[in-house]
């Protein structure tokens, strides 16, 4: 079923009004420009879906605010288990090819592809389940120098592991 002449005008003028604000937070929630883009695309696909809670709701941009806020969680939730899904299948592969599943040889293995340094970073982090802060004193650097390496660590590993899935 598709959209009124009028729903659609009133989903596009939302959409002109607010298109700017909601990209900017959800670029900032998420970090990434071509995601929050989608997050964006998202909250409208849901608002022209549910068009008649929205044209009734008393206040239709907090509606659409509230949506994207679902979206993004739902997105960082996603992305989240596609993560832990990478993890577990490069920990099976390890395992898979050398036998057994040890520290010294994950690290070998992990850090020639993104640099010792930054293998220990996410390690501590993601794999020890440390803080920043934690991780931070350990490395004996602020808390936002420790969070600015983990970004780009994360960032370079990710470019590397988009070239094997």
């Amino acid at each position: 079923m598709g959209l009124t002449a009028e729903q659609e005008a009133f989903v596009k003028e939302l959409y002109i009004e607010m298109y700017h604000s909601l990209l900017a937070y959800a670029h900032i929630a998420l970090g990434d420009y071509h995601l929050a883009e989608e997050a964006v695309q998202d909250t409208f696909r849901i608002a022209c879906a549910r068009i008649s809670s929205m044209t009734s709701s008393k206040n239709p941009n907090g509606w659409i605010v509230k949506t994207q806020v679902y979206v993004i969680k739902n997105m960082i939730r996603s992305r989240a288990r596609l993560n832990n899904i990478v993890i577990e299948s490069l920990s099976q592969n390890f395992t898979d090819m050398y036998g057994k599943e040890d520290d010294i040889a994950i690290e070998t293995m992990y850090s020639d592809l993104i640099g010792s340094d930054d293998f220990k970073l996410i390690k501590s982090i993601v794999l020890d389940n440390r803080t920043i802060l934690e991780t931070s004193k350990d490395l004996d650097i602020s808390v936002e120098a420790c969070k600015k390496r983990l970004q780009r660590a994360k960032k370079k590993l990710q470019k590397i592991l988009k070239n094997y899935l």
